[in-house]
């Protein structure tokens, strides 16, 4: 229960219909002056974590108003967002965030203190997936899977996939990814979750996976039928909520990010689904 309170906590497990309805303003303030705090307090691992939660809700929230990642100030977020998550694993540079025209936050370099999260690993290594940040991918594979493992909120599916995804970026081979694959598949069914609600676990956390399958597969068309698929789930778990992670299916948009630059024709106009970060219009230089 300790585990499902902390998720429930950071938004990635929630109730749906417990989510009420935040507004822009407000989320924009809580991740200014989290991200500000940084600037002042640059060696707290907590006050980083909060600052991605922060800023991830924001990019999220703005998508509600800015469906497809078109307007600046949806941008400064997503890539702050990517800095943040990055940062809190991997360390950073010194490097300017922006959460807007005029509120530019200077932060100093941050040294690697990889919490033991599994599910902010996957938020940051989406993010960067979704904003084509290969680098950033490749740091965050580099953080070591047992660190993660010491999370005793997630279940063991989980951390299969983390270790799925750290092996399909690491140059190896395709198929040695492969193994990894089928365990996310066998721990995830009904008898071996303990932790995540099964709606969530066959609405969204199963989505990503039979996604890269699909990907891994070369096969078009039915990466085609599961992206329909996921996106409907996502609906459908998340109801009329207006919860900010509502807004964007984030795994399955890293899955159709990461298809559309193999080549897959995937279709931008779907719901869930930001368009201009799925085609690369709105990409742009992350510091």
């Amino acid at each position: 229960m300790k585990g499902l309170v902390r998720l429930d906590r950071a938004g990635r497990i929630a109730t749906p219909a417990a989510a009420q309805a935040p507004e822009i303003a407000a989320l924009g303030r809580t991740a200014a002056e989290s991200t500000a705090r940084l600037a002042r307090e640059p060696a707290d691992p907590a006050g980083l974590a909060e600052a991605f939660a922060a800023v991830l809700a924001l990019g999220h929230a703005r998508c509600a108003d800015d469906p497809d990642v078109a307007n600046i100030d949806t941008w400064d977020a997503w890539a702050t967002a990517v800095q943040l998550g990055s940062a809190l694993f991997t360390g950073a540079g010194p490097q300017e965030c922006h959460l807007g025209e005029d509120l530019v936050t200077r932060l100093p370099a941050m040294a690697a203190e990889p919490p033991a999260d599994a599910r902010a690993w996957l938020d940051a290594v989406y993010l960067a997936m979704a904003c084509r940040q290969m680098e950033r991918i490749d740091r965050l594979c580099r953080v070591p899977l047992a660190r993660l493992r010491e999370d005793d909120s997630v279940d063991e599916y989980v951390l299969h996939w983390i270790d799925t995804l750290q092996t399909y970026f690491s140059d190896r081979p395709t198929a040695d990814a492969v193994p990894k694959l089928v365990s996310v598949m066998k721990t995830s069914v009904p008898e071996a979750v303990a932790q995540a609600p099964t709606d969530f676990v066959n609405r969204v956390d199963y989505h990503p996976a039979a996604l890269f399958h699909r990907l891994i597969s070369g096969d078009h068309e039915a990466f085609a039928e599961a992206l329909a698929e996921a996106l409907a789930d996502h609906g459908s778990h998340w109801g009329d909520s207006a919860a900010p992670r509502a807004r964007v299916a984030l795994g399955p948009l890293a899955m159709a990010c990461l298809a559309h630059d193999h080549g897959f024709p995937v279709d931008p106009k779907q719901p869930f689904l930001p368009a201009h970060l799925l085609n690369r219009q709105r990409i742009e230089d992350i510091p």
